[in-house]
């Protein structure tokens, strides 16, 4: 049987767009990929010294901009034209990335147009203009009055193999790695003062752009990014894993599937979990009206074996085939 040609449009974010091709392999699809990570721009002949001119004499800083935009829009082009025939899917993750003239063109090149929003909708608004131009739109959270919005929860890569480590109730090792915001520095500190009293190691990175005012000294602060691979190794090794919810999303982060799919248990302060099939409280405790003595009864208890279909339901094999359907 002729296989489905799936193009996956996506930022070039870490490791992630290997991880979706290697899955989507698996799962019997021909593959294409296109990014965001295109030729450097470069002025033409005149373009330089007319963007001297209209800069700095009619005081205009949007030609340079214009012109940036114009070559992206023609490199991303170029890509998409190098794919002959037409695609059984393409899936746009992330769309607000990419400008909405070439994801007009993409529409010309498919018989299914979907997105994925993998972050908040109120974190990056803009987005909201993309809505109508996907046959299905697809995030995380819950949006009214759209006609093409579905929720969808996130999942974990099945493709790779699950991990085999025993949970440690003796000292656990509870892991988080995250970008930081100043808005959960807070959460985060009286956290970690919290917990400390308890037999425990932490394993805590942040990632900065802008060096934090004030360090904590239980936290390792780091410039580069942890590649997803990276993280599931810190993930296999560790026994618990840390989520401290944005305040601009209104779903469930990764952490929470890899989490079932690795056999870790997960603190939260994300009061929602509740709500889910895979909510236990011996796997997953929830930080609310100050409960942080309850803790120490939670990291003495073994983990509870979930059961194999509920697991199943929420990896990768399972969610693409809900978002092509």
């Amino acid at each position: 049987m002729k296989k489905k040609r799936f193009l996956l449009v996506m930022p070039d974010y870490s490791d992630f767009p290997k991880l979706f091709l290697d899955n989507l392999e698996k799962e019997g699809f021909d593959t294409y990929l296109i990014t965001d990570k295109l030729p450097k721009f470069k002025y033409k002949s005149s373009e330089s010294v007319k963007n001297f001119f209209v800069k700095n004499i009619l005081r205009n800083k949007e030609y340079k901009q214009n012109l940036i935009n114009r070559h992206n829009f023609e490199e991303l082009n170029k890509s998409l034209s190098k794919i002959d025939d037409e695609l059984d899917y393409i899936l746009v993750i992330r769309p607000d990335n990419f400008p909405i003239s070439f994801v007009k063109n993409l529409k010309k090149k498919t018989k299914k147009l979907i997105a994925y929003q993998w972050d908040g909708i109120e974190k990056f608004p803009e987005v909201k203009n993309y809505f109508n131009l996907f046959d299905t739109f697809f995030c995380f959270e819950k949006v009214e009055s759209e006609y093409n919005i579905r929720s969808i929860t996130n999942f974990y890569f099945d493709h790779l193999p699950p991990s085999q480590k025993s949970y440690n109730t003796e000292k656990p090792i509870l892991y988080f790695v995250g970008l930081y915001w100043k808005s959960r520095e807070e959460k985060i500190d009286k956290f970690i003062d919290q917990v400390s009293r308890f037999p425990v190691e932490l394993s805590i990175f942040i990632q900065y752009f802008k060096e934090p005012e004030q360090k904590n000294d239980k936290i390792k602060y780091i410039q580069n990014r942890i590649t997803f691979e990276e993280n599931l190794e810190f993930v296999k090794n560790s026994d618990i894993l840390l989520d401290f919810v944005d305040p601009l999303h209104n779903g469930l982060s990764i952490r929470f599937f890899e989490g079932m799919y690795y056999k870790k248990k997960v603190i939260t302060d994300n009061i929602m979990v509740k709500n889910y099939d895979f909510y236990h409280p011996d796997n997953i405790f929830v930080v609310e009206n100050d409960n942080y003595k309850n803790i120490e009864q939670f990291l003495k208890a073994p983990y509870h074996e979930l059961s194999e279909d509920i697991v199943k339901k929420y990896g990768f094999s399972n969610w693409i085939k809900e978002v092509i359907k």
